[in-house]
This record gives C-alpha cells, sequence and structure tokens, in this order.
C-alpha cells in the first residue's frame, strides 16, 4: 500500500527545544529596570537615558534578528519537504480527478436511464387525459404506538387499531402487516389516539411535533414500509398547449423544488424525532423489514395480474427502486 514515510530525520531527531539564555537575559533586563522605577529624567540626565535607549533598541534588534535566523533554519527543511509533498499530492488528486471523471459519466449514463424509465413511467396515463411531470420526496411512514414497544414484526400489530389513510391501499397494507386499519382523516387521529379509539397510527416523524402525536404516543419505530411521493399532474390538454419551452422549463423548475426541498428535509426529520425523544417517545431503528415485505407480496402479485401493462408499470417501478438503492 502507497504511504508517506519519513526517512529522516526520525521523530526524536526533530528540533524539541531551542535552549537559549533567556532566564539570563530577562534577569538582567529586570534588575536594569529597578534604575528606572521611580526615575524622572532631566536634562542633566536625559543623555544618559538615550544612550541606555540606543543600548535596549540594539539589544532587542540583535535578539529579534537571532530569532529570524532560527526560523529560518527550522523552516527551511520544512518548507523543502513541504514543496514536495504537494507535488505528490498534485500526482494524487490528477488521478483522483481521472476517475471521477469516468464515475460522473457513468452515474450520468445511470441517472439518464433512470429518467427514461420515470418518464415512460409518467407518460403511462396519457390515455387517461392526464400525465405526470414532476414529483418531490416526502419521505418515508413508520409505525408509532401509544405503548413503548418496537413494531418489529407484523405479530406486533395484531389486534391492534392503527389509523389509516383513506385509502384501499393503505388499509389492505396495514392489515397484511398485521394491524386492525382504523380510516380516518389526519385530523382526526389526535383525538383517536387520546380517547383509544386507535392504538396506533403510521406517518413521517413530522406527524409526532406538527399533529402533536408526542404527546401521547410513547414508541415509534423505523420500519420504513411506505414511500408516498407527491406526484405533480397535469391534464394533458393542457400540457400539449404549451410550447416546448414552457414544458421544459416547468419540469426544471418541479426538479429544482424537489432537489431544495431534499436539502431540507432530513434536518427537519432529524429536528422533529429529537424533539418527540424529549417528550419521552423511545426510537427504534435498525430493525430486520424481511417479514414486513414478505407480508405485503400478495399486493405486489395481485398488481401485477392485473394484465400485461401493470406488469410492466410495476417491472419498472421496482428497476428504479433498485437503480435508486445502488445509488445511495
Amino acid at each position: 500500500m502507497l504511504e508517506l514515510r519519513i526517512i529522516s530525520p526520525q521523530e526524536n531527531g526533530f528540533v524539541q527545544e531551542i535552549e537559549w539564555n533567556n532566564e539570563e537575559l530577562k534577569t538582567a533586563i529586570a534588575k536594569k529596570m529597578e534604575d528606572y522605577k521611580g526615575l524622572v529624567f532631566t536634562e542633566e540626565t536625559i543623555a544618559d537615558g538615550k544612550k541606555d535607549r540606543a543600548d535596549l533598541n540594539k539589544l532587542r534588534g540583535a535578539i529579534d534578528n537571532e530569532r529570524k535566523r532560527i526560523k529560518k533554519m527550522c523552516m527551511e527543511p520544512y518548507d523543502k519537504f513541504e514543496k514536495e509533498v504537494k507535488e505528490v499530492l498534485g500526482l494524487v488528486d490528477e488521478q483522483i480527478n481521472a476517475i471521477d471523471v469516468q464515475i460522473k459519466e457513468v452515474e450520468q449514463i445511470k441517472r439518464e436511464e433512470k429518467r427514461k424509465t420515470v418518464q415512460e413511467l409518467f407518460e403511462s396515463t396519457r390515455d387517461k387525459g392526464y400525465i405526470a411531470i414532476g414529483y418531490y420526496a416526502n419521505g418515508a411512514r413508520n409505525y408509532y404506538l401509544k405503548e413503548d414497544k418496537a413494531v418489529t414484526d407484523p405479530s406486533v400489530l395484531k389486534g391492534k387499531k392503527i389509523r389509516a389513510m383513506v385509502s384501499s391501499t393503505s388499509m389492505e397494507m396495514i392489515e397484511l402487516m398485521g394491524g386492525s386499519p382504523v380510516p380516518m382523516a389526519s385530523s382526526e387521529t389526535y383525538t383517536s389516539l387520546q380517547q383509544g379509539i386507535v392504538d396506533g397510527a403510521e406517518n413521517t416523524e413530522l406527524a409526532l411535533t406538527v399533529d402533536k402525536h408526542e404527546e401521547i404516543v410513547k414508541s415509534y419505530t423505523y420500519t420504513e414500509h411506505q414511500y408516498s411521493p407527491d406526484i405533480y399532474i397535469i391534464s394533458t390538454k393542457v400540457w400539449d398547449s404549451l410550447s416546448k419551452e414552457q414544458q421544459e422549463y416547468l419540469k426544471e423548475c418541479l426538479v429544482k423544488l424537489n432537489e431544495n426541498f431534499v436539502s431540507k428535509y432530513q434536518q427537519m426529520m432529524d429536528d422533529a424525532i429529537e424533539e418527540a425523544q424529549e417528550h419521552g417517545v423511545t426510537v427504534y431503528r435498525d430493525i430486520d423489514k424481511s417479514k414486513f415485505i414478505e407480508a405485503v407480496q400478495p399486493m405486489h402479485e395481485a398488481f401485477e395480474s392485473k394484465g400485461d401493462a401493470y406488469k410492466s408499470l410495476y417491472e419498472d417501478i421496482q428497476k428504479y427502486a433498485v437503480a435508486e438503492e445502488e445509488e445511495k
């Protein structure tokens, strides 16, 4: 393995201390200063004062010149060493940059392939009168309960009433994962948790703080069982009425909007979970998700079985998900 080795001097060969007559000089100067305590110069003594000042300035100049000489002696080998090291680092950086160029080229190709897959997915609903033109990542949903218990597998949710979005997909998912879904609006969740209508819910970390669920629940488990990006859709009639320039500009704006959101999102989530912990919520991370993945396979199979178009769409989504995971 390549490494920098110092051949000379060895560790104990470097200057550890510069010895000089500093104590002797300090004593002599302090003694001289005693002569000036309470002294008031007069016309008769001012000549002596000027002579002493000249002697002290001469001493000061000699000491400072010697300091500079010693510094130069100490720094000359280091300056030479630093120059040589920078030359070597330049060679290393040159190789790093050459590798980076190739990595960026490969990643750009992957991004283009992903973009093509996503674009095909976005365009797949054109015959229905609308298409997707962008999205923003809205994070992962996780289970949280009124009791302090980690949701490590479907058996934990068995018999527990879990608030669900008013969505057949979400309700089926919760049921397959062992829970009993109770559909309701997000605004009703706090009261339902408070009154015991539900035993828990599933949402992002912000629900704990923004919706104040941290005041009631005792645990939050990073099951990350569902990602729900918000998709921007537009009618094909409106979209087709725009110029190519307008279409590209709108897409570009949505991409930048998502990038801006993502850049701030993780800090928002970190702050939210930290606040929830301060309220006494126990956080469980790094659980084995395999049993949850296995539990919802019937949903995957049912989606694929709807026909070739659905199967193709499912495969596109899976390819995109794999590409996203590989990029992390």
